[in-house]
Parts: structure tokens; sequence; C-alpha cells
């Protein structure tokens, strides 16, 4: 169950879901510069098809994590749990950065890899897996909302 919304009111989710979009903006802002960056700077070999192979492959593990990590931290509460809902908040805002920040490992594995085998096709394949991940598992409202509803779906109420 999802706690109704005060009437005149934003969602008490939609702040903390504002505050972690800017995060994830900034996030993205900086994969697509590294990335860049790094692109441009390298050399001008793109590498072998072994370096695209690991970076795809690392690039997707983290990606999975990405997507399945909200799962992990953040649990029903039996419905006798007391209201806190400092205690909801930290569980969204967890869940948020540690999907962010696994969704941003492609790339930062992607520029590591560029640089030790002089090439910029793992940058590349990493910078472009990071922002289809930052894009696909950004705390947006509704996904803000779904992980509320998952935190209260044994009848405990939050507060949030």
């Amino acid at each position: 169950m999802v706690t109704p919304t005060p009437s005149g009111g934003a969602a008490p989710t939609d702040d903390l879901g504002r505050a972690l979009r800017l995060v994830s903006f900034a996030m993205l802002g900086g994969v697509v510069l590294i990335t860049a960056v790094t692109v441009f700077t390298v050399a001008d070999e793109p590498g072998t098809a072994l370096d695209a192979a690991a970076s795809l492959v690392v690039g997707g593990v983290f990606l999975a994590a990405a997507w399945f990590m909200p799962r992990r931290i953040i649990r029903p509460w039996p419905a006798s749990t007391p209201r806190d809902a400092t205690r909801a908040a930290g569980q969204l805002r967890s869940a948020a950065f540690l999907t962010l920040v696994f969704a941003e490992l492609p790339a930062l594995v992607g520029v590591v890899n560029a640089f030790a085998r002089d090439a910029w096709l793992p940058a590349a394949i990493g910078g472009i897996l990071s922002v289809f991940g930052l894009l696909a598992t950004a705390p947006t409202a509704d996904r803000m909302r779904q992980w509320l509803a998952h935190l209260e779906s044994q009848g405990a109420r939050t507060g949030l």
C-alpha cells in the first residue's frame, strides 16, 4: 500500500526523488564528459574485439546489479513496524545511490581499460552502457512510488 498523498501537496517521495534525480543527472553528465575526453585523448586505435567483448560483459554485469539492487535493499516492513519516515527515506536513498553507482561503473571500468589497453573502444562502450543504465534506473517519481509500495507491501506504514 502506498501512503496517500496529502491533499493539495506533492507526494512525500517527490522531494526525495527530486534530489536524487539531480544526483543522477550530475552522474550522467560526468559519465558523458569523462567518456568523451577519454575517447578523444587516448589513442587513434579502437582496440580489439576482445576489448569490446570484455567491456560489454563487465558492463552488463554492473547494469544487472544496478537493476536488481533495489530489490536487495528495500525489504518490506512487517505490519507491526512503527512509522519511521527517516528510516524509510534512508532505505529509498540507499537503494537509489547504489543503483546509480552500479549504473555508472561500466564507464569507469571502460575508461580504466581504455588507458590500460591504449584503445578508445572500451571507454566508448562503457560510456554508452552507463548512459543507458543511468537513464533506465534513475529514481523517477514512478520508481520511487513503486519502491515505497514495495516497502509498505506487508501493511506497514512508513510515514512517507
